[in-house]
Order: structure tokens, then sequence, then C-alpha cells
């Protein structure tokens, strides 16, 4: 049976009454009608967003206390964070809500933090609704109306958030945001069109809503942590997924409940480029394997020989007694061979300290192998570590086992790899206290690469609540001997502000200690800061220069990057040869961003060239290529197969086929009419067919809006850089100059 309404609104009373009575500080300096534009983006960058969002069935109100009675409260699933969008003039209802839903066991997610003209305010509230698994709009008059609140429900669509809209009192004529018409409203007031409906009724349909899909929903939070670290960090190949975990990702994506929220680009591929990366490295497994199984088979000989060498010379030293007390009773009977027996058994002694001295020199010899074994042994173990997500069980349990050897004989190395293994789930159950053990271990015995490796444990709370400052802590005691990885970590650590305040120059000066010892993805990260200019002066050429010397090591990333400069000429000559070379090789290494690049590379080449027929027929095939992929993984094209049908309306215009330039963008806006990008494209079709009124009223209707959420360039500006495109590839029309006249912009 489910509560009682009364005993509810009981609950909810105290609740709120708790909540009046804190300190709560006022919000100085809100200003919901403000909202601060960031600079524009690459006009036409390819991005994926989500975009459907439909709200969850509601359940009657009597049914809330069975559901949350349901749900397991174990530390394994954790609580489901719930952020609450609001404007400020409805902070006491927000309160109550808060207050209400931490007392159902959800963690809650406020900002109280006033928005100041000069803050970064995007990034703050971004980062929160990026930690939630879903977001409680409070719907009011004027969180309808606010900008600030509209950016959020954008942000939370954006990052594939679950949205659940409460109407906490009428709206009064207010249009709510667009992604919100068409979701169920949860009436926290009463509403004649909800029968019953008020605060109670209304949170105890809110509570069933969030407990549904409930399992599904933590995961999607968590992996796009995964993935949002993944890619700040400049997408280095340690942040992915490995073994099991790949597995549990995918099988995460395909049992995605019907009313969820679609995955992001993000999280898609952050999977599969963990996928990427775990089929790259199998062919070396064996050669590592057989290295191993050589120094144990050769430190086990040498071992071998030297106790037999010891056995003989105490078999010989045994005899030469023997002979020793014979000679003394001889001399005791016959005196005259007294002289004789003795110098025969100072002989004999000599023999024997001989061998004696020959059997310690062996034993020596043994020794010094067992220590060459032991080199080979730590060497080898980094690289098999590398590989264990290609190995099959089997395999890995030898592994574990060479590892379990190598580490009861003290070496440090070893331990650490264990720790490794049992961190992973490799070869042995995944257990992160065992693995905290071993690297607690090897640290002891002042192995850097251990001490690296806690760090991470405390960074990601694995096994251990997370705890940034633990992390920081043993980054920096590696990174005093010499970690290269620990000093990477640490500028992660303050590129990203994780645990400390967001530091470029930190982050830069870390980056470049761990590039100073030859670590790869520090140098792919220095030139990540160069190229979007964090933290200091944007400049191409040297993030060149630093992808160059990551590529050098055979770096992936830092090739895929470098293709980039090449392809776009930044920084160096454009040259797309050089860029398909790049790509190329980034992607025979399983490189995912890079396979992406080298299907679209040939488009703007043949566009670049002027060939734009080509270009037109290239970019058709590859439209029918991602319509049919999405097809079959989606069920029915969507913005994907939008996005790459308004790129063919685009390449479409310069070949001067206007007629179906004008198809593919009407359905490509058919399939996701939330993209600006795609009504450029259909008043530009619709202007060279001489269809003026129809494309003047999409120029002038658009005027003063950003074109996304992502690219927040005005609308005008995007229309006065395509026309200077045309204008550059010889296509002209009359309307351009009036259009851009009335705009208010010149080319």
């Amino acid at each position: 049976m489910g509560r009682p309404p009364h005993a509810l609104a009981e609950a909810t009373e105290a609740a709120t009454a708790a909540v009046r009575r804190m300190a709560v500080t006022p919000m100085h300096g809100y200003e919901p009608d403000v909202l601060i534009f960031s600079a524009g983006l690459w006009r036409r960058a390819m991005v994926d967003v989500a975009h459907e969002a439909s709200g969850p069935a509601l359940p009657k109100p009597g049914d809330i206390a069975l559901q949350q009675a349901s749900r397991p409260d174990s530390p394994d699933r954790g609580k489901l964070r719930v952020f609450i969008s609001y404007s400020r003039d409805d902070l006491d209802f927000a309160d109550q809500l808060d207050a209400a839903l931490n007392a159902y066991g959800f963690e809650c997610i406020i900002d109280r933090q006033g928005i100041s003209g000069g803050e970064d305010w995007k990034r703050r509230l971004g980062n929160l609704i990026s930690e939630a698994d879903t977001v409680a709009f409070v719907l009011s008059p004027t969180s309808a109306r606010s900008e600030i609140c509209a950016w959020e429900v954008e942000e939370a669509a954006r990052l594939s958030k679950r949205i659940l809209p409460v109407n906490c009192r009428p709206l009064k004529g207010a249009s709510p945001p667009p992604r919100l018409r068409n979701l169920n409203y949860i009436f926290f007031h009463a509403d004649p069109k909800a029968p019953g409906s008020g605060f109670g009724t209304g949170l105890a349909k809110l509570v069933a809503a969030l407990n549904t899909d409930f399992d599904w929903l933590r995961e999607h939070t968590r992996y796009l942590q995964r993935a949002t670290e993944w890619d700040r960090g400049g997408r280095p190949t340690n942040r992915l997924l490995s073994g099991d975990d790949i597995a549990d990702a995918k099988a995460w994506l395909a049992r995605r409940p019907k009313n969820a929220p679609e995955p992001t680009a993000l999280h898609l591929d952050f999977i599969r480029a963990s996928e990427g990366e775990a089929e790259a490295r199998s062919s070396a497994q064996r050669k590592q394997l057989e290295a191993m199984a050589a120094a144990q088979a050769e430190r086990e000989t040498a071992l071998h020989e030297a106790e037999e060498a010891l056995k003989q010379a105490a078999d010989a030293q045994r005899k030469r007694a023997t002979i020793r007390n014979i000679a003394f009773v001889v001399v005791s009977i016959l005196a005259v061979l007294a002289g004789w027996l003795y110098w025969n058994a100072a002989q004999q002694r000599k023999v024997a300290e001989e061998q004696r001295a020959v059997a310690e020199k062996q034993r020596a010899v043994a020794e010094e192998q067992k220590k060459q074994a032991d080199r080979i042994l730590g060497g080898a173990t980094g690289i098999i570590v590398e590989l264990q997500h290609q190995m099959n069980d089997s395999t890995k349990k030898q592994v574990f086992a060479v590892f379990q050897t190598g580490a009861d004989h003290g070496d440090a190395i070893s331990m650490a790899n264990l720790g490794k293994l049992y961190q992973y789930g490799q070869g042995v159950a995944q257990d992160y206290g065992k693995a905290r053990e071993w690297y607690e271990k090897a640290a002891a015995n002042g192995y850097a690469n251990a001490m690296s490796n806690l760090g991470g444990l405390y960074q990601y709370g694995q096994g251990v609540a997370q705890d940034y400052a633990k992390a920081r802590e043993w980054y920096e005691k590696a990174a005093a001997k010499g970690d290269a990885n620990a000093m990477f970590s640490l500028g992660g650590l303050y590129e990203s502000g994780a645990g400390v305040a967001q530091d470029y120059a930190k982050a830069r000066e870390w980056y470049e200690k761990g590039a100073d010892e030859g670590e790869a993805e520090a140098m792919t990260n220095l030139g990540v800061l160069y190229e979007k200019g964090y933290g200091l002066t944007q400049d191409h050429t040297k993030a060149r220069e630093w992808f160059e010397k990551a590529a050098d090591k055979g770096e992936a990333e830092a090739m895929t990057n470098l293709g980039w400069l090449y392809q776009n000429g930044q920084g160096v000559a454009q040259d797309y040869a050089k860029a398909r070379e790049l790509y190329e090789k980034a992607a025979d290494k399983g490189n995912a961003r890079a396979m992406a690049y080298l299907e679209k590379l040939p488009i703007r080449e043949a566009a670049g060239a002027g060939r734009y027929a080509e270009a037109l027929l290239l970019q058709e095939a590859l439209a029918v290529k991602v319509e049919a992929v999405e097809t079959t993984r989606e069920g029915k094209p969507g913005e994907k197969t939008a996005d790459a049908l308004n790129n063919v309306a685009w390449r479409a215009l310069f070949a001067r086929e206007f007629t179906k330039a004008l198809t593919a963008a009407d359905r490509a806006h058919a399939l996701f009419r939330d993209d600006l990008m795609i009504v450029t494209n259909r008043a530009h079709a619709l202007m060279f067919l001489g269809r003026g009124e129809d494309s003047k009223a999409l120029y002038l209707g658009h005027k003063g809006k950003p074109l996304s959420e992502r690219d927040t360039t005005l609308w005008e500006r995007i229309i006065v850089e395509d026309f200077a495109e045309f204008r550059r590839a010889g296509l002209t029309h009359p309307m351009m100059a009036d259009i851009e006249k009335e705009l208010g912009v010149s080319p």
C-alpha cells in the first residue's frame, strides 16, 4: 500500500519547515533575464546534440511509497542526483522541493550562488547539470521568460539529461521553453485541468518519475563524467574503458529504456574509442609472454645449477674429511708415514677449498643471473599490463601467476602490476581494495608508478571515497621521483579544475615537465592548450610543434590533431596529402576520430579545389551511408542523417544544383527542426531558385538569434559569411546585397 496522502503532506510540511529555519543566503546579483554569449565556435563544426526528451508516464499518487520502498538504497547504486532549475522568484518553492526530495533519499543539486557579469557562470552551471542524473525544471511565469533558465534547459538537452517540468504556479499566458512544450507537466498547484493536483500529489508523481529507469540514468551520468574527463584531457588512451567495462558500456547502450534520454555524441565517441583502442594491440602479447617465460626459465636454470654446485662441493668436503680422519689413524699407528700423510691431507684440503671457491663463484653467477632475470621481468611486465585487455581469460590467469611470483620475490614492479590486475579485474576478480594494498606495498618500496596509480584510485573514487586532494598528494610524490605519467595527471587536474582551482598556467607547467620526461600524452595536451588558446595566446605553430613531438613517439591522438592542422592550414601550409597520411597512421592505431576525418577528407579536398560537382557526389554517398547506419542503430533516420543531408544541401549550392539543395535541406529540416544551420541552406536555395519572398522571410525572420546552443554566433553573421563564400566561388545573386543591408551587416 502507498503512503496516505495526508501523511505525505505532513512529511512535506515538516521538511519545508526545516528548510525555512535554515539561514539561506539571498541570491544577490542574479539577473534571470541577462544572457551572456560566449565566442562563436567553428561555423560548420559537425556536432551531435541529443534533441529528444519525453516525459515518463506518471503513476497514481498512492503508488509512491511502494516505488520508493522497492528502490535499493545501497552504496553500489548511490542516490539519484537531481538538479533543480528555477527562477529567483521561485526560490521558496525550490527550497521546499529540495527538502522534500532529500527526505525521499534523492541528492538534490541547487545553485544558490548569484551570477555576476564577469563570471563564467555557464561553466559552473554546466558542471552542475553534468553531474546530475535528472533535471527538475521549476516552471512558472518567471522561469518561462528567463533566458538563463532556458539556457539550463538547452544545456540539459545537450547532455541528454532527463527533464521533468514541475509546474509550481499557473503560467498566466507565459510560454515555456520550446523543449518543454511536448513534455508531461507535474502540477504542484491546484490546476482545474488536473483534478486533485497540489504539492502532495505533485511530489508523489515526481518521486515516481524519478525512480523510473533509476539504474540506467545513474550509468548515463557516470559514463558522461568519464567521457568528459577523457575529452577535456585531450582524449588520452589511458582514460578509456578496458576489458569487461567496454562490454558493460555497450550493454548499457543496448538496454536504453524507451523514454530515457539518448546517449550524447560524447558517450558514443568515448565507448567507440575504448573499443577501438582495445582492438589495437593484440599481436605484441605473445612476444612479451615468451620473453617472460624465457626470463623465468633462465633464472630457474641458474638457481638449479648453483644448488647442484653447492651440493657437489658439500659431498667433496665430506669425502675429504673422511680421508683426513683416516690419515690421522694411520699416523698414530705408523709414525713413519706421518709426514707424508700430513702433506697429502694438506693437498686434499687445498682441493676442497678450490672446489668451494668454484661453488661460491657459481652461486654469485646465479645471483647475477637472478638480478638480470628480475630486470627483464620488470621491463616486460609494464608492457604486458598495456596489453591485458587483449588477452583471453586463460592468458590473463597465467600473467597473474607470473606477477604473483615476481611480487613474492620482492619485485616492486610486479607488485604494482599485480595491483593493476586487481584494479581492472584481469586474470582475477576485480578488487580495488587489493589493488590499493599492492600499490601501497610497491610505493613503500619506492616505486613511483605505483604512487601514480594510487593517485588514480583516489581521483576516480575506485575502492576509496573520491578525494582529489589525496590524488594530488600521490601524484606529487610520484612526480618528485620523476614519474612522467603523474606529471601528466597533475596537469589534467589543473586543466579541468578537479579538486583545485582551474589554472591553465599550472596545467601547462606540469605538462611541460611530463613532456621533458618523454610523456607523449603530455606533449599532446600541450598542443591542445596552444591550439585552443587555453591560458595563453592561441598559437597554431606551437600547437603543431608539440603534436609533431608526440606523433614521433607514436601517439595516435597527436597524429589526428596534427592532421587537422594540415587539413585546415592552421600553423602550417594547407596540405591534404599530409593530412591524409597522418590520419591513416592514427587510424591504423585504432583512433576513431582519425577514421571519421579520413572519410570526410576527399569531400573537403574536392571542394577546396573547386570541384564542386565531385564534392557533391561524395557528400551524397556519405549521407546514404550515415542514414543506413543510423537507421540500423536507432530504427529510423534522425539527427545524424539530418546533419549529413544539410551538408549535401551546402555542397549542392556550390554545384549550382539548387533544386537538389532545397530538397536535401527540406528533408533535413523535417528530421531535425531545431537546427538553424539547416534553415540557412533552405533560405539560400530558395533565393537562387528565384523564390525571393520565401527566402527573404527566412533571412529576416531569425535576425538576432544564435545559430545553436553550441555555436552562439548570431544568425546575421552566419549569413554574411555564407554570402562571402558564395562570392569567392563566383556564385552571386542581386538579393544578397539587399539582405545584408536589411540585416545590418556588411560583407
